[in-house]
């Protein structure tokens, strides 16, 4: 959705359509159930509310500098520990689609997010999925914390913005920092 790494007004505050100086989540997709999305029932498939929140997670990611140059780069990247999914509403044919994305909160090595998945065209949310991501040294195979300044600001930026807005309903876990 915004360019690699850019955390600008399109992602701190201006792209959900609140008051000028109110945070807001991240809209990380835009679009709208495809036919090819649609199962047997004529809504949309399971497998497709998932791959839309892969397409949010990794836009989110992006917004932070966490894409392909880097992970080429550095041999650096994200892996995910945990993912929980909630379907709430189906999604008929051709309904609009925005999910918004938040960081929750990380440390630098772990970053704790959620994703909502909205019917644009009927207001309301059809899924949910937090997930907890760690950074990892390809190289070795282990958690590292991020050394990368550029990153680690854009990171530490989105994550307090977000900290401003209320919990989002439905999180399952209300604090991975006490994980091991």
């Amino acid at each position: 959705m915004n360019d690699e790494g850019a955390v600008g007004d399109e992602v701190l505050g201006a792209n959900a359509g609140a008051a000028e100086d109110a945070p807001r989540p991240y809209v990380s997709f835009r679009g709208k159930v495809e036919p090819h999305w649609l199962d047997v029932n004529r809504h949309m498939n399971v497998s497709w509310y998932d791959h839309v929140f892969d397409i949010a997670e990794s836009d989110l990611f992006e917004v932070f500098g966490i894409h392909d140059e880097y992970i080429r780069r550095t041999s650096y990247s994200f892996f995910r520990l945990e993912k929980s999914v909630r379907y709430e509403r189906e999604l008929m044919p051709d309904a609009k689609l925005e999910a918004r994305s938040v960081v929750l909160w990380t440390d630098l090595k772990r970053v704790h997010h959620f994703h909502e998945l909205w019917n644009v065209d009927r207001n309301y949310r059809a899924a949910s999925v937090e997930g907890l991501s760690i950074h990892v040294d390809l190289r070795l195979r282990k958690a590292a914390r991020i050394v990368e300044r550029d990153v680690a600001d854009l990171l530490t930026r989105l994550s307090h913005e977000h900290a401003r807005l209320p919990w989002p309903k439905g999180v399952v876990r209300r604090d991975f920092r006490t994980r091991t």
